[in-house]
């Protein structure tokens, strides 16, 4: 029989951006990265260990694709590794007290002062704009020039502006509530959330790079 480490089967490795994990935890490569060869070398290359997650890497922690690919290579010297994706990859780390923080959903009634501060500030931001764009004399030229007659009050274009208004909002963001129009299209928030996530992914991975660094040239001096 051939022994196992012998084997020079190309491996496709493609390391994964994220991921969250417990305390204590050992992390293996399937937990890392997804990983395409045979099916009987693959079973063996996703149970391997890479690496322990210890109590000092704090919240997060970096993980290198070449710890990875070392990981493999001690397994299984003679395999062509092909390396796919991300060069580095964030572990978040999730302790008890972050898990039942998770569990707790705020209240009804938090969420309902919390809706109604942000629909005050939104109608207070609303209307100053329109105070200064002097959108009043707007509607009641436009009045005067479609009905014929000037008014100072032209309700009835006001409130259909309005009405229009909050249905463009909804419209633009895309959802009311759990509900979407388009379910294909992501909506601005939802794009927003993206972009924010991956720029705290990005800092944190600067972070600990940073660290990595200063530790490695502290161990020379």
């Amino acid at each position: 029989m051939n022994n196992t480490k012998d084997i020079k089967e190309e491996i496709f490795l493609r390391v994964k951006r994220v991921i969250k994990a417990q305390p204590n935890q050992t992390l293996l490569i399937n937990d890392l990265a997804e990983v395409i060869t045979n099916q009987e070398l693959q079973d063996k290359l996703e149970k391997i260990q890479v690496k322990e997650v210890t109590k000092k890497a704090g919240q997060s922690m970096i993980i290198t694709a070449l710890e990875i690919v070392q990981a493999i290579k001690r397994e299984f010297p003679e395999a062509r590794i092909e390396h796919l994706g991300e060069a580095d990859l964030i572990v978040d780390i999730e302790d008890n007290s972050q898990q039942s923080f998770n569990k707790n959903k705020p209240s009804r009634l938090y969420v309902l002062a919390v809706s109604i501060i942000l629909f005050i500030g939104s109608a207070m931001a609303i209307m100053n704009f329109h105070a200064d764009v002097s959108m009043v004399k707007v509607h009641q030229q436009i009045y005067a020039l479609v009905m014929g007659k000037f008014t100072k009050r032209p309700l009835l274009l006001q409130i259909s502006y309005s009405i229009g208004l909050g249905c463009g909002m909804i419209i633009f963001f895309n959802q009311i509530y759990k509900y979407k129009f388009n379910k294909e299209d992501p909506s601005p928030l939802e794009i927003e959330m993206y972009l924010y996530k991956n720029k705290v992914n990005q800092f944190s991975l600067y972070q600990k790079t940073k660290q990595a660094k200063k530790g490695n040239q502290n161990k020379h001096y």
